[in-house]
């Protein structure tokens, strides 16, 4: 069976659940179709990590297999509910998980004025007094604009022509298609780019880090859904390619394990990982994955006037508060456009912490610390459910030096 066969069934039957209103959840087989097959992530024992062997296990069950993600020791497959239970049994699979589908944390909002040069979530956050001390609206020479530091932009990809990135892209990869670049056809991935590294070209918007080296990682399909495999296989890219930060503005109300482990092996080779924490407020345990899990900054949203969004997921794994509503950016097709959600949140503190690293802080773990100690509180005193320890502030973040919040 070919590749592109498997995708157009798994295509058919993502609309099959997006036609039901199912979010976060399997592919799974329904009552009209008992014997549907689904997406599933096969995770093998620790011992049993010969590639080829783990190939014959998923023929003899009647599975197909779709990739290996050897970051977690699993491949990915197409297995009917038997060959499913056939796995389970196998003494040499550790278990079988589901291949959830996350989205895009973004809410489009009404076109924009004409584009300021300076986004007032970069303002707000005191982005531009680290690289611009004269207030002219360029990077000062020899300031810190975060050049050289590596941030991954796990999304729906990035336009690679863009005239405002084209000079900060420095590689990517496309986990859904190998086959093709990691160019964007969503336009996600384009917009949280141009918060993190808009470059300082006299057009279009100046980024948090305007010469961070950007990085398109594309797991994300072009109506900015994708698969956990993906996603894990992302990780794997970002690891093997040295990336410093990692941006997720993506959710699932999904625990995979699989994307767990994955997440636990990337936290753990040192990258700063940040993530949005959804658009699924006002309740307060509302917070998606991956920014739900402890190894992950899960950053909320707020407006011009600091107060948080509606929208914005809240619960006691929030750890910052960035800029989230009516931000220009970048676009696809070399435009720019306005959006709203935790996803245009997340590249806000990427960004900081691309700053951060390029200041001198190089342990990813101090990073992190920089950032939640120099937050500007708000809410409620201390660490809260809302804006976690605060509004990311990058000037105090980088200098150190307590500024008005």
């Amino acid at each position: 069976m070919s590749k592109g066969w498997i995708r157009l069934i798994l295509a058919n039957l993502l609309i099959l659940v997006l036609g039901f209103g199912l979010t976060g959840s399997a592919l799974a087989s329904g009552p009209d179709n008992p014997n549907a097959a689904a997406r599933k992530i096969v995770v093998f024992q620790d011992w049993f990590v010969n590639e080829a062997a783990q190939d014959e296990i998923i023929e003899h069950t009647g599975a197909i297999k779709i990739k290996h993600l050897p970051l977690i020791n699993a491949a990915v497959v197409l297995a009917a509910p038997a060959s499913e239970r056939a796995l389970q049994q196998r003494a040499e699979v550790l278990r079988v998980d589901i291949d959830a589908v996350v989205y895009t944390q973004a809410k489009p909002t009404p076109p924009p004025p004409p584009a300021e040069s300076l986004p007032w979530g970069v303002d707000r956050i005191d982005a531009e007094k680290v690289w611009d001390t004269d207030g002219n609206i360029i990077v000062d020479p020899g300031a810190n604009a975060g050049y050289g530091v590596k941030v991954a932009v796990l999304d729906t990809g990035i336009d690679l022509d863009h005239p405002d990135l084209q000079a900060n892209i420095k590689g990517g990869s496309n986990t859904i298609s190998s086959r093709k670049s990691a160019d964007d056809d969503n336009g996600h991935g384009t917009h949280v780019a141009g918060i993190i590294a808009g470059a300082d070209n006299t057009i279009g918007v100046l980024g948090i880090a305007p010469q961070a080296w950007l990085y398109a990682v594309k797991v994300l399909d072009r109506n900015g859904s994708g698969f956990v495999s993906d996603i894990i296989e992302g990780l794997q890219w970002s690891i093997n390619n040295g990336m410093q930060i990692v941006n997720m503005s993506f959710g699932t109300a999904s625990d995979i394990q699989s994307l767990h482990d994955a997440i636990i092996a990337a936290y753990n080779s040192g990258i700063v990982l940040v993530a949005a924490a959804g658009n699924s407020g006002p309740g307060d345990n509302t917070v998606l994955y991956p920014a739900k899990y402890v190894e992950v900054i899960a950053v909320s949203s707020i407006d011009n006037t600091d107060a948080i969004a509606s929208s914005s997921s809240r619960g006691p794994e929030v750890e910052l508060a960035a800029p989230g509503v009516n931000i220009l950016s970048t676009y696809k097709g070399g435009g720019y456009k306005t959006l709203s959600g935790t996803s245009m949140a997340s590249p806000h503190v990427a960004g900081t912490a691309a700053l951060v690293i390029a200041s001198g802080v190089a342990d990813s773990n101090q990073v992190r610390s920089n950032l939640q100690s120099t937050a500007d509180d708000k809410g409620t005193s201390g660490k809260d459910n809302l804006y976690g320890y605060g509004l990311v502030d990058a000037e105090e973040a980088v200098t150190g030096i307590q500024t008005a919040p």
